[in-house]
């Protein structure tokens, strides 16, 4: 009986977890996404389920653009520029030495790799 309540916990924890990068809309490898608002202060977080997601994409580049839940999300590419100010990461694999996480450091106050806009 242990052994089940644990399988069906971790299964909804998987579940939940999976569904907690929104990609809204995409242009070839580039991704928008949305995450939780109590989420959009979370390096780590944001950082790994944006690395998930590209690893599961399984081509040579990635990028994804975070911003927190908000029913005005950006659309078309290039996107409006009024959505810049309030996008919280951007995550780059495949574009040479930009690779890796970086954050609007005036919106996420515990970031440390910051992007220039």
């Amino acid at each position: 009986m242990k052994a089940l309540i644990l399988a069906l916990l971790s299964a909804a924890t998987s579940a939940a977890h999976a569904q907690t990068l929104e990609v809204f809309e995409s242009h070839g490898t580039m991704h928008y996404a949305m995450v939780p608002a109590n989420k959009a202060d979370d390096t780590q977080y944001m950082e790994s389920v944006a690395y998930k997601f590209c690893q599961d994409e399984n081509k040579g580049s990635c990028r994804v653009m975070i911003w927190s839940d908000s029913l005005d999300k950006p659309t078309g590419n290039p996107f409006h520029s009024r959505y810049d100010e309030n996008r919280l990461a951007e995550y780059l694999r495949g574009y040479g030495g930009a690779d890796g996480m970086r954050f609007n450091c005036k919106l996420v106050k515990a970031a440390s790799r910051c992007y220039q806009r």
